[in-house]
């Protein structure tokens, strides 16, 4: 039986890489893997010896989504994913596609030392997408200046945050802010020395309280991978001061979803069910201990050739959160995609599918 009425995923990665990895001698070595998936170049458009290619990966997608009864997600561009790649994803199949804008060319120019990074440039570029029907917020994450190697102080950060926020504010979209860590295949590649942010996910307190107007969405709501649970925290204590805070659960197992939950600042409506369909991570098991189940990049097994079955292993944990706390059915539709459409704009076949009640 499917688990809801209408199932969105709000967190998939429609595009995958292809890796030369076994030209570049030891197999075991990706301490420069994600620079090269960073200037990872369209299939289509790829020399015979490129050393990464990116390339449409939606009918992997549709196939899981048929098989899991998912009705819709929604796109992230990451490391060298493009703009181009998911508006055709959307073109082809625009019922079940909707996707996030990120300044991809902008980065990428950056990189190849074509130009220097500008955030106004980089906004240009998001202006310009937010502009196309389907894309809908902007991210995944805000990360910044490709080629930067020193630390940032937050005040020069929020600084240039606000180019994102005030491109969001003007398309009236929400902004999503990435939260965890993972450890394999070069960890976070210094992310979380560079930017003050990515080590404290509460200082988007400060940008929300100064855009009350843009939503934001903490993607993995501080679980990407991992067991360590004091990103999740700093997430919900966000999340617990604005109602339009929102966070993404696909990856939480079963009993750390009650983090959320049981926090009466947290409201049903500011949860999201988004995985991470599509990324590199892979479920770690370890029987009798707490957590039974994590996600995580696991070096010495070497890079998964098969595609990780995200949405199996996340609807598994969430039934069975929903199980042991007898969730009303009405608040589990919101969570698999009640929430979702009402953030996103998402139109859907009948307008009474999620609770909501008159106040007479």
């Amino acid at each position: 039986m499917k688990l809801g009425r209408f199932i969105v995923e709000t967190h998939c990665h429609a595009q995958r890489h292809a890796v030369r990895i076994q030209d570049h001698g030891d197999e075991s070595n990706y301490e420069t893997l994600p620079d090269k998936m960073k200037m990872a170049v369209p299939a289509d458009e790829a020399a015979d010896d490129a050393d990464v290619v990116v390339y449409d990966n939606s009918e992997r997608v549709l196939r899981d989504m048929d098989t899991y009864d998912v009705d819709m997600c929604v796109l992230l561009p990451s490391f060298g994913m493009t703009n181009e790649i998911n508006r055709q994803i959307i073109e082809a199949h625009p019922e079940q596609f909707i996707a996030a804008a990120a300044p991809v060319q902008t980065k990428k120019q950056a990189l190849q030392g074509e130009r220097e990074w500008s955030w106004e440039r980089a906004a240009e570029e998001l202006d310009e997408w937010l502009q196309l029907d389907g894309f809908r917020m902007t991210g995944e994450g805000i990360r910044g200046d490709p080629t930067r190697t020193e630390p940032i102080a937050w005040a020069q950060r929020k600084q240039d945050l606000r180019h994102v926020f005030d491109v969001a504010a003007k398309h009236d979209v929400p902004v999503r802010w990435h939260t965890g860590y993972v450890s394999g295949y070069g960890g976070a590649h210094g992310l979380f020395n560079l930017y003050p942010d990515w080590q404290d996910p509460t200082l988007a307190s400060q940008l929300k309280a100064e855009y009350p107007e843009v939503p934001i969405i903490f993607d993995h709501g501080g679980m990407q991978a991992g067991w360590q649970e004091k990103y999740v925290e700093k997430c919900c204590q966000v999340a617990g001061s604005f109602d339009d805070v929102y966070l993404e659960i696909g990856l939480y197992w079963a009993d750390l979803m009650k983090k959320p939950m049981n926090d009466p600042n947290i409201s049903i409506d500011q949860l999201l069910w988004g995985t991470d369909w599509g990324a590199s991570m892979v479920q770690h098991h370890q029987p009798n201990e707490d957590p039974p189940v994590f996600w995580e990049q696991i070096e010495h097994r070497g890079l998964p050739a098969h595609q990780p079955d995200y949405w199996g292993a996340s609807l598994r944990q969430l039934q069975t959160f929903a199980r042991e706390r007898d969730l009303p059915q009405d608040d589990l539709n919101l969570i698999l995609s009640g929430n979702a459409v009402r953030l996103f704009d998402i139109d859907v076949p009948d307008d009474r599918m999620f609770q909501r009640y008159l106040n007479v």
